[in-house]
């Protein structure tokens, strides 16, 4: 490889930087927007990965036509920049242009993922689709015709996945928290800019450098059979990381740092395998057989983690001592883990699509239009793989069936390709054999998906009687699970009646009713006259159940984002007052930052539930504009609650907390719930607390059952 092809490396290394810094910024950034449910991010992901689809097959055309590839790149590159540039103007245009149409409380939810398409599409169609064109752009400048085996677009590939993992790192780890969205999105642009103004420099002093482009080989394989397959392999791909982050969350944690780990080591693994290959290949061409034998590679890679089972959930928890030495030591535990789970199978991955590129030709001639197909057909898979696992395949098979059908698929494949092009026939089937052996192992169970290793609440296990009793009591208590369309549901049925949701314990029947039942009473009682409550988050139901059995309670509306925890409200029917048959309770299964955004609802009570401010997606519900939201939507004298849990949360998080609230209501009053949960009553005017107001209140039925029930108090003093 010449020095040209380490430049041009080097660019797109600092290309995959950018890129990955501007994902992370617009996805935050359209969560403000849209919400965080399957829906919103579904309608966002599909144009971003749309939009670099369309552009690679696109402009991989074009950039075969360019008599100066590299400055087309450096162009693109610019363009990018400028496109980005202008990016957060659109999203505040669109943010007002999308409340002001009422969201999806006017639109419905097949309106308003309608329009989530066309206004992500406003924002990311030019910018994405001219980073499709990137990488054809580039493997046209550096490709010539004695690489048959395309090494030089392989080692492109690899750099610019390497590149994407450096952002990654970055975004998550220093400059969002540094330097906010705004400032860090201005550092992808900045990187953007010196790579065009490079590549248009070279690209001047090299001048027309002319490759011999002479006829290239036919491919071994037929065109269509390499671009289905590219497409499979990114639906069998994208479809993991769902699974990756669902089955990995309750061993890590579920934080944004986990899961922008996960991300990060699933594109290490690419990168490297993608530059293995242009070390690795000689100067031959790939054959079918090769990427028959990666296929069956990665689907037993895959597979291996899920044989291991709860083997791994207990290695998680001895790993969480690693926390005592700070945030490094959880950082080296979590790593450890996503290296044995992620990293071998994408490695493999990362080989693999090279080869599929190599296959479709051979040389430079038309080498952006193959990079450019290729890369088509695989995001095209990807976006399918990405809603097939969100609307679909996860809550029908869940997350350990569908770790199963993806190494199933993928070992399929593997044969398929192998009897189809006769070649490597007898390696592919023994490891198709050992990967369909491990189909059959267990997986994990309920000790690894519901006991909160993540969360630090799994017990210290000193020997291998303490680890067996631990696995067969977990596996014991579950009475059920299933994956949802937004988060992992269980109940467990020990000493309590316990929800679960990602691995983490977010209610339970009698244990939190000092929570779950007074938090929205405390509002009840010393408004003067409440009307109407908002519940923000079902959970048990034990809040909306008891706010609805107050009679002056007139209407009382409950915002859940994941559909099945109404099964968990049904369960818990004896605690909650029968909230599901209450017809002054009314459940909606939305986003609560949206609804509050767009509907025109008013309240006298707002309750807001959410869980540990540290989990990924929950701090958006912490933030200033929600507070503005929800103070928007109280009646005159209206109050809003907020659970704090003040275990597992620093000094700085809660006095945050409480900063944000003041920032929005003048008035905050401190309530402790329970002995590690704290209510914080927020309102726009001091409270009058009326002794006598609540002395005839507490003589009444729902009150005073909730008191004696909850807190085991009867008197006004008590309360």
């Amino acid at each position: 490889m010449d020095r040209r092809t380490w430049i041009t490396a080097g660019l797109l290394f600092c290309s995959g930087l950018s890129a990955l810094i501007y994902q992370t910024v617009w996805f935050r950034e359209f969560r403000l927007v849209f919400g965080a449910s399957t829906f919103a991010t579904a309608a966002v992901l599909a144009i971003f990965m749309g939009g670099l689809g369309a552009g690679s097959a696109i402009l991989g055309k074009r950039a075969d036509e360019s008599a100066k590839p590299l400055a087309f790149y450096g162009t693109l590159e610019i363009l990018i920049a400028i496109s980005a540039a202008i990016s957060p103007l659109l999203l505040w245009l669109i943010r007002k242009f999308y409340i002001a149409l009422g969201g999806s409380v006017a639109l419905g939810v097949g309106g308003a993922t309608v329009v989530r398409l066309i206004l992500a599409a406003l924002v990311l169609g030019l910018p994405t689709f001219l980073m499709g064109g990137t990488l054809p752009a580039a493997a046209r400048a550096v490709e010539s015709d004695d690489d048959r085996g395309r090494r030089n677009l392989a080692l492109l590939y690899g750099t610019n996945t390497l590149g994407a993992v450096t952002g990654t790192l970055l975004s998550t780890f220093y400059m969002l928290e540094h330097f906010g969205n705004r400032r860090t999105l201005w550092c992808g642009v900045a990187v953007n800019v010196i790579v065009g103004a490079i590549a248009i420099m070279i690209a001047k002093v090299e001048g027309n450098r002319s490759r011999l482009s002479g006829q290239a080989g036919l491919p071994v394989v037929h065109r269509n059979f390499v671009l289905i397959s590219s497409a499979i392999v990114g639906f069998a791909f994208l479809l993991m990381e769902i699974v990756w982050y669902r089955m990995l969350t309750p061993i890590l944690g579920g934080t944004t740092f986990t899961f922008g780990l996960i991300l990060a080591t699933a594109l290490l693994g690419i990168g490297l395998g993608g530059a293995a290959y242009s070390f690795w290949s000689g100067s031959g061409s790939p054959t079918a057989g090769a990427f028959a034998v990666t296929c069956t590679l990665e689907g037993l890679a895959l597979i291996f983690p899920f044989a291991l089972g709860d083997r791994l959930a207990v290695m998680a928890n001895l790993l969480r001592t690693l926390g005592r030495l700070g945030f490094g030591g959880d950082i080296i535990g979590w790593s450890l883990l996503a290296l044995i789970v992620v990293f071998p199978a994408a490695f493999i991955a990362g080989v693999q699509f090279p080869i599929l590129i190599a296959l479709l030709g051979r040389g430079r001639k038309d080498v952006g239009r193959d990079v450019g197909l290729a890369y088509a057909w695989n995001t095209g898979g990807a976006i399918a793989g990405s809603l097939g696992g969100g609307f679909g395949l996860l809550p029908l098979l869940s997350a350990p069936g569908c770790w199963r059908l993806i190494a199933m698929l993928l070992t399929a494949l593997g044969v398929v390709t192998a009897v189809y092009a006769f070649r490597r026939v007898a390696l592919t089937a023994v490891i198709a054999i050992c990967a369909i052996a491990a189909m059959t192992a267990r997986g994990p169970t309920a000790a690894w998906r519901h006991t909160g290793i993540g969360a630090g609440r799994a017990p210290a296990l000193e020997n291998a009687n303490a680890i067996r009793s631990w696995i067969t009591a977990a596996r014991r208590q579950l009475l059920w699970e299933v994956d949802g369309r937004e988060s992992s549901i269980a109940v467990l049925d020990a000493d309590d009646r316990v929800f679960m949701m990602n691995g983490k314990a977010d209610g339970s029947a009698r244990g939190d009713a000092g929570t779950q039942v007074m938090a929205g009473m405390i509002g009840a009682i010393i408004h003067r006259d409440p009307r109407s409550a908002l519940v923000i988050g079902l959970g048990t139901g034990s809040t909306a159940g008891w706010l609805g059995a107050i009679p002056s309670m007139e209407r009382v509306d409950v915002i859940e984002l994941e559909p099945s925890v109404v099964r968990v409200a049904r369960d818990n029917g004896a605690v909650n007052h029968g909230v599901l048959r209450n017809p002054k309770v009314h459940i909606r299964i939305a986003d609560a930052r949206e609804i509050l955004l767009t509907t025109k609802e008013r309240y006298d009570i707002i309750f807001s539930e959410p869980s540990n401010p540290y989990r990924a997606g929950i701090a958006s519900l912490y933030t200033r504009e929600y507070y503005e939201a929800a103070a928007a939507r109280l009646k005159p004298g209206g109050m809003f609650l907020q659970w704090v849990q003040a275990y597992d949360v620093d000094t700085t998080t809660i006095r945050t907390i409480y900063a944000t609230i003041g920032a929005v209501f003048p008035h905050i009053d401190t309530w402790r719930t329970t002995e590690a949960d704290l209510v914080l009553v927020a309102t726009r005017d001091a409270v009058d607390y009326d002794i006598d107001l609540f002395r005839r209140r507490l003589t009444q039925g729902p009150y005073a059952a909730a008191m004696h029930l909850a807190w085991r108090v009867e008197s006004a003093e008590g309360f």
